[in-house]
């Protein structure tokens, strides 16, 4: 009352509940609310609006009012009055809190895990009491917000546009939460496709459903290993944007979600068109499963030339007479009560048709009567009369008259009790099965095609079954063959090149078949194509082999039936042609680790000992090597990071587009140790999205941040920071070696020591990292955020010149602290 305007200085901060006196509490009350309408806050004001609210006799009239004026000399210390007042209150209540802590002690018929949730819950109360003096009408939030915007107070982004849009950006002094379970961020589309231990295939939101599986990663090692998710994460619906790359790949995750270069993990939003990313080169990964041969054969025969869309007739047109034989020979195999008509259309492929055999229906139904009739007369030491066994099995005599006549068979449920009740095996009286002697029932080849999901699908939604990805090596390299025999082919073309090849209308089908044949190590890309067909053109998905490599495995290990002429051309190109691509090369950036890693030698030296004629052989900086040439140079320089990935199971692929694709559901899996898994085959990584955060308000805008984590340590923290560093652009000129954390604990722990050109590299980070406005606090007992926020103002000396922005990393469940979250919505 003796200055209007020290109410703006303690208002923030100082309640009316800390008031001990009663009277105390109304008189500052009625100063804040004139404060918050714009009113003076002096004593004729502060008397007027205590008579109008009917308090001024409560608080002890005029006489109280001036009586407190006169006892005041100056608002000058009103700030530490403020912070005294506080204090008192502060202390009262945790006395209060003490008290009732103590009587919940003696409440034994209580569980003591809830007592002490009570006691937590109570002392965090206190810490976080202060919040509620933040508490303003929308009136006066109103129009402070519409002040701000002439009052030239920057708002500063983050550099990611998704977050940017929910936020805007950061302002300064702002408090800024990131909590979340450890290892989240990776988010990926819900159809994303995993691959499981048993070679069995599930999307990622089934497999959260599930909550247990195996998956792949990518170790340490680089190569790929089978690893269990720690947590499997439903992150509700956010922007998705679909990667594509050079090989026809595709994989659909949020803008944040790290990818694997050859500088380490860069988040989507730091990749561009021409960037190549690691996706697996092999995935050796095969079930245990097996189904006859004809049934493979058949499999790969109708999924590719077959005609299924009618649910009770299979044909299958190809105008190679030995596959067409072969074909033949599968459907006898698969059941004697099949037969297959053949029909040669004008100017089009050979038709087969396949069918029920009625004759051998009748005949099956004469073995069904006579065996019937016998073990009727001796089942088990009882001999049934018609009507007996009639009784017993729940028909009537006549039917059971009929069934021995031959004249008709049994329902499927009815043959059931009949083999109970005669106490023989069902093959015993029916020994293709009653499906196979009913007259009116699907053929058998139907009803199978029926239970894979096969059959009344048309070329464009035929599918590879399950049961496929869980066969045995041999029999998916089976599948593959008839498969090809179909709709694949091999050829040398008039430049020299060498080429396998498949095409369908069907893209999920192609997809199925490029990620098979990645199984065997077969690198195929997969293109989108327009063919003729008939008056118009159409979308046709075709899979393109040319790597020496790849066509070497296809023909040792898969091979075409009946193209076999054609297969064996490829063969003799290859033999005389020495191997060379320029696909399968390691990024260009490699060649900064390499000369990292040899050091003060000269690259003419370490030609001649890597067994290379002259270094400018070696194109140095210029172009990517293949895997042999730094292989050549890895072992020269006796460097075992550089030979994992000259010897890795990565092939480095091409972005070719980044698509925003809307809002999707999205799904995460937390994965320890290597905290990666692969997603429709491509390496996909957790993101550190605090960290990233905090650096990028550092680049941007040069703003000094404090971080305070309850998840790790200081030291962790900076050995993640160097790690960004690394692979940062804007240090790109220091030429640093990119540094996997991951890389420091397997020094730490002796596995791998560090080596000289290594410390070289984490030497310059140090130097980048020490001129960082960056502060790190690791206090488990972080409570009253906004307290600390203000100590660290002063600490630091950053008052309003320079805003902070405070960041929380929270891991698993923090009982006390999240329940304040929880509270706060």
């Amino acid at each position: 009352m003796l200055d209007p305007e020290a109410i703006g200085r303690v208002s923030d901060r100082l309640i009316p509940e800390a008031f001990y006196i009663s009277a105390h509490k109304d008189i500052y009350q009625a100063v804040q609310r004139l404060h918050c309408s714009g009113k003076p806050t002096d004593l004729l004001t502060v008397t007027a609006w205590l008579t109008d609210h009917e308090m001024l006799i409560r608080i002890g009239g005029r006489n109280k009012l001036a009586t407190l004026v006169d006892r005041t000399v100056s608002a000058v210390n009103i700030d530490a009055l403020a912070e005294l007042v506080m204090d008192k209150f502060a202390r009262r209540q945790l006395i209060k809190a003490g008290n009732e802590i103590v009587h919940l002690g003696y409440e034994t018929e209580t569980e003591l895990p809830q007592i002490l949730d009570q006691s937590e819950h109570k002392i965090f109360q206190l810490s976080n009491q202060t919040l509620s003096s933040d508490t303003e009408h929308n009136s006066t939030i109103n129009v402070a917000a519409y002040e701000d915007l002439n009052s030239g107070n920057p708002i500063y982004p983050t550099g990611l546009h998704e977050l940017d849009n929910l936020m805007v950006g950061f302002e300064s002094g702002t408090l800024t939460i990131v909590a979340g379970r450890p290892s989240m961020g990776k988010c990926c589309h819900f159809n994303t496709e995993i691959v499981l231990r048993d070679g069995s295939r599930c999307t990622i939101q089934e497999l959260v459903q599930r909550k247990q599986g195996e998956v792949i990663t990518l170790g340490d090692d680089w190569k790929v290993h089978f690893c269990t998710p720690s947590d499997f994460i439903n992150s509700g619906i956010k922007p998705v944007f679909r990667v594509t790359t050079r090989l026809g790949r595709f994989v659909e995750t949020t803008i944040s979600h790290p990818y694997l270069t050859i500088n380490g993990w860069k988040p989507l939003a730091n990749l561009k068109c021409g960037d190549k990313i690691a996706v697996p080169r092999q995935l050796d990964i095969f079930g245990e499963e097996t189904l006859r041969a004809c049934e493979v054969k058949l499999l790969g025969y109708l999924i590719g030339d077959g005609c299924l869309s009618a649910t009770n007739i299979v044909q299958f047109a190809n105008n190679n007479l030995a596959i067409g034989t072969d074909f033949v020979e599968a459907v006898l195999g698969f059941s004697p009560s099949l037969k297959v008509q053949m029909d040669s259309l004008e100017k089009r492929a050979i038709r087969y048709c396949v069918s029920r055999d009625l004759e051998f229906t009748t005949a099956q139904r004469k073995i069904f009567a006579e065996c019937l009739a016998s073990f009727m007369k001796s089942s088990a030491n009882t001999t049934w009369t018609q009507k007996e066994l009639a009784k017993a099995i729940n028909v009537t005599p006549a039917l059971v008259s009929q069934w021995v006549q031959g004249n008709c068979v049994p329902n499927q449920t009815t043959f059931v009790k009949l083999c109970q009740a005669l106490v023989v095996e069902p093959e015993e009286i029916a020994p293709y099965g009653i499906l196979a002697i009913t007259k009116n029932a699907k053929n058998l080849l139907s009803l199978w095609l029926q239970e894979l999901g096969l059959n009344g699908k048309t070329s464009h939604s035929k599918v590879v079954p399950s049961i496929v990805f869980q066969l045995k090596r041999e029999q998916v390299a089976l599948f593959l063959n008839r498969l090809f025999a179909t709709d694949g082919w091999a050829t040398v073309l008039k430049s020299g090149q060498s080429q396998l090849g498949y095409a369908t209308v069907n893209e999920k089908l192609a997809r199925q078949v490029q990620h098979l044949l990645l199984r065997f190590g077969i690198i195929a890309a997969l293109k989108k194509r327009y063919v003729k067909y008939k008056d118009h053109r159409r979308i046709a998905w075709q899979l393109d082999i040319t790597d020496a490599k790849s066509l070497k495995i296809f023909i040792d290990e898969i091979g075409i039936f009946g193209k076999e002429k054609a297969l064996s051309s490829v063969k003799e190109a290859l033999a005389l042609k020495k191997y060379k691509t320029n696909r399968d090369l390691i990024p260009v950036d490699i060649w900064k680790q390499i000369a990292a890693a040899k050091e003060n030698e000269s690259w003419a030296v370490l030609a001649r000992r890597a067994g290379i004629k002259g270094s400018s052989n070696m194109h140095i900086g210029k172009r990517a090597p293949t895997r042999e040439r730094l292989l050549q140079i890895a072992t020269a320089l006796d460097n075992l990071q550089l030979q994992q990935i000259a010897t890795s199971d990565v092939y480095w692929d091409e972005i070719v587009s980044i698509e925003p694709i809307g809002n999707h559901q999205v799904y995460d899996l937390t994965i320890p140790e290597t905290h990666n898994f692969i997603a429709n085959d491509i390496c996909v990584h957790n993101s550190q999205i605090a960290l990233f955060l905090a650096f990028q308000m550092i680049l941007l805008h040069n703003l000094p941040v404090v971080i305070f984590s309850l998840e790790m340590t200081k030291k962790q923290l900076e050995y993640r920071l160097w790690s960004l560093i690394s692979i940062t652009n804007a240090y790109k000129h220091l030429e640093l070696t990119p540094l996997k954390s991951d890389r420091i604990r397997r020094h730490r722990s002796g596995n791998k020591p560090l080596a000289d050109w290594e410390f070289t590299s984490i030497a310059k980070i140090v130097g980048v990292a020490s001129e960082l406005p960056l502060y790190m606090n690791d206090s488990r007992g972080i409570t009253v955020t906004k307290c600390e926020l203000r100590q660290h103002h002063r600490s630091y000396t950053l008052h309003n010149i320079v805003p902070i922005q405070l960041w929380l990393l929270i891991s698993k469940p923090y009982a006390g602290l999240n329940k304040t979250l929880q509270k706060a919505g």
